[in-house]
């Protein structure tokens, strides 16, 4: 069974019936082409910049590299006491 979308808006329901009815198409065909139409092209650019990514990356490096620094001595992530052998709250 083909799933449902509601959309519950007067003014793409008037669009997309004035549409279909115009080409002679289902309300279907004409919001699938529609949203076809909005996938981006295989192989386009990507929406952060490679340099930013990687300055951005560089960055969380950094400051996690602070962070790890300031751990107290005796800190840990180990919180094996809080559960029981089957991983389930004590």
């Amino acid at each position: 069974m083909p799933r449902q979308l509601n959309i519950r808006s007067d003014e793409a329901y008037k669009l997309a019936h004035r549409l279909a009815k115009k080409r002679g198409q289902t309300v279907t065909e004409v919001v699938t082409q529609a949203l076809r139409a909005q996938k981006p092209p295989a192989g386009a650019k990507r929406e952060v910049p490679r340099k930013q990514a990687e300055e951005t990356f560089r960055q969380l490096l950094a400051l996690s590299e602070i962070g790890g620094r300031r751990k107290k001595p005796g800190a840990s992530s180990d919180h094996t006491d809080l559960y029981d052998e089957f991983g389930l709250p004590k």
